[in-house]
């Protein structure tokens, strides 16, 4: 806890609310709908935990959630930065890759896969590494992101693999945001610059749609690590990041249709040996990735209602890494990575017997391409790895209401895999909300996940066997109570117990299935909001994992607190906000991290009601912090103090 003092004094120092009387002129209709609820959010919509909208105090699961508003006020640049705002997430980067960890379980060689990630509801974890993708190659720019919701705890009753720790669903705007044609573009002292242009329109008819464009790049970048003298500037030419995305959405009547394409390029020095004519090559990294989904939603009458979708998807990295043979002629190694797969998901739902919300659904995933190659360009492959699965889901799911103040939530849901098995996983919560503005949850449910591509990747040149699914079961329960309009408080204690995770063994180097895991935690939040537009919300995490013999894990912090305080200056006109991040320290296979707090700090200038203009300094205080995401390499220096300003202009109605 002595690493979280410096985020708790700094919290005193910047989170005190301060009563700002101003004389100000009447304000438009548009600047009432922008002005800031002075209530708690305590009945906030969600769509994750059940698959259907209800409030967030009758869902079977505690939910956190990240609304647009929150994005804009803190100037969050991406999905980094909304996830690492969230309890019980820290989020880390290599300069290729953003690894996210859950409720103290951050394995190396972990690419995100025991987090289940969504898209309006549609599942976006690629097929070869099961990753969730979320640096500069993921679909969504954060200026289109209405709200992101995040579920912790087992969710494969009711999303089957990958739902191990949490659901996270992204939920993108509709054109009652995105109306007219919107453009931003911003840039920061670490020499990015992003731009995006969306234009949207609702017709008479009943139709609407958006597309949007973003671009950025960002070059020179600065080494996470120390380099020999006289390397800087070299290493630093080679160090580079550009891409685009293209998001688009149509609806009329029940039938939307999404579609999505993300490129980026990420530019790495290799270095070569000393003999070679040339000291530095340039390494590239290149992700191709695109989408297409159709989702169809029809009432059936008598209280039934339908609900069907498809998508169709696919994932393209490639690593190429240039050399010299020994006649010194060059040559390219590349390492490629392609996925190609389908989704059918079809749910029915009824309200028809009282006091019952009942579920059924049937998902299917068909993985048509899934290989690894790997090999001097022009020449035979050196190596080649090849996946054949198919996944098929069935689930039903049982909202009871009891009573006034008790409900209960019953799922179950069996699937069956080419690779995994079969595998059966329930869930069970119930609701009591017998005082006034509270409730109390408890809840209990598993998940699975099964070996991907990668990790048969890594065990076959060993002749090692395939480790057998992942498994977790979690028993949690949970309080939250708002004591008025404008306070609310929660907590919640949660047990869990792993079995057979799938982790590298440091002996052998290989994938292999490890032995019973234990994890004690505790989360606490409050959320204070003044009627002069103040909003100030605290979250602290604590957990204990262990294995078998009662060794805590690796890169696993005991601690996370989490600040977020908003303070008007001008209405809501101009706004000043903070955000405190602290992380107690962490051990590696090979070092211990020190535990860090940053700060940060967004004025946000909304120059009426169709400019916005935002200034950020991350990290105020150049905290000095390293991670070591892939458990055995150097520890690399995180982000320093970054400055950046955005500008966002509205055209039209």
């Amino acid at each position: 806890m002595r690493a979280l003092k410096p985020g708790l004094l700094l919290a005193a120092a910047c989170c005190a609310p301060v009563a700002l009387a101003q004389q100000q002129a009447p304000a438009s209709l548009e600047e009432l709908l922008r002005q800031t609820p002075t209530d708690v959010t305590r009945d906030v919509e969600e769509s994750t935990s059940s698959r259907f909208a209800q409030s967030a105090s009758q869902a079977p699961s505690v939910t956190y959630v990240v609304t647009d508003a929150d994005i804009a006020r803190h100037g969050m640049r991406n999905m980094a930065d909304v996830l690492r705002s969230m309890p019980g997430l820290y989020v880390t980067g290599d300069g290729n890759f953003v690894y996210v960890g859950a409720r103290g379980l951050g394995r190396p060689g972990d690419y995100n896969s025991r987090l289940l990630f969504l898209i309006d509801g549609m599942r976006i974890n690629e097929n070869i590494y099961d990753a969730g993708l979320l640096g500069s190659e993921f679909f969504v720019d954060v200026d289109l992101i209405d709200r992101v919701e995040y579920a912790p705890g087992p969710g494969s009753a009711l999303y089957g693999n990958n739902a191990f720790f949490g659901v996270v669903n992204i939920i993108t705007k509709g054109t009652d945001k995105l109306h007219g044609v919107q453009m931003r573009a911003s840039v920061d002292s670490n020499r990015l610059r992003e731009v995006r242009a969306s234009v949207g329109h609702r017709w008479e008819q009943g139709g609407e749609g958006w597309l949007a464009l973003s671009a950025f790049k960002q070059s020179d970048i600065d080494a996470q690590y120390p380099l020999p003298p006289g390397f800087d500037a070299p290493f630093t030419e080679h160090n580079w990041d550009r891409g685009q995305r293209l998001l688009g959405m149509g609806r009329y009547g029940g039938l939307t249709l999404r579609a999505g394409l993300s490129h980026r390029e990420q530019g790495a020095p290799g270095f070569l040996p000393p003999e070679a004519p040339v000291p530095i090559v340039q390494n590239r990294n290149v992700f191709n990735n695109r989408f297409l989904s159709a989702e169809y939603q029809r009432d059936l009458g008598n209280d039934w209602s339908l609900y069907g979708a498809v998508s169709s998807k696919r994932s393209d990295y490639l690593q190429a890494f240039p050399f010299i043979h020994r006649d010194l002629t060059p040559f390219e190694f590349d390492k490629r990575s392609l996925g190609r797969w389908y989704n059918v998901d079809l749910r029915v739902s009824t309200q028809r017997w009282r006091d019952h919300e009942l579920m059924a659904g049937f998902e299917y995933q068909y993985d048509r391409t899934q290989q690894i190659i790997a090999g001097p360009v022009g020449e035979e492959a050196d190596a080649e790895f090849y996946g054949d699965n198919r996944r098929r889901g069935l689930f039903v799911q049982d909202s009871w209401r009891l009573s006034d103040t008790h409900r209960v939530t019953l799922g179950l849901r069996r699937d069956s895999t080419v690779v995994g098995g079969i595998n059966t996983n329930p869930r069970f919560a119930w609701i009591w909300s017998g005082v006034p503005d509270a409730s109390l949850k408890l809840m209990y449910g598993s998940a699975y996940r099964e070996a991907n591509l990668f990790e048969y990747q890594v065990n076959a040149p060993w002749e090692a066997p395939l480790p057998t699914p992942e498994r977790v079961r979690t028993l949690e329960l949970a309080w939250d109570h708002a004591l008025s309009r404008n306070v609310q408080y929660r907590a919640s204690v949660y047990a869990s117990r792993l079995r057979d995770l799938i982790s590298v063994g440091q002996e052998s180097g290989v994938f292999e299935n490890t032995g019973l895991i234990r994890s004690l935690g505790a989360e606490f939040g409050l959320e204070r909001r003044w009627t002069g537009g103040q909003q100030w919300q605290a979250a602290l995490s604590l957990q204990r994992t262990t294995d078998a013999l009662g060794k805590r894990l690796n890169n696993s912090p005991r601690a996370l607190l989490k600040m977020l305080y908003s303070q008007p200056l001008q209405g809501d006109q101009l706004r000043l906000s903070w955000q405190v991040l602290s992380e107690s320290r962490r051990v590696t296979a090979t070092t211990t991290l020190p535990g860090y707090t940053l700060l940060n700090s967004t004025l946000l200038w909304r120059r009426g009601a169709d400019v916005n203009i935002a200034l950020s300094l991350y990290n105020v205080g150049n905290a000095r912090y390293y991670d070591q995401p892939d458990g055995v390499g150097p520890p690399l220096r995180q982000e320093g103090r970054v400055l950046r300003l955005s500008l966002s202009r509205q055209f039209g109605p």
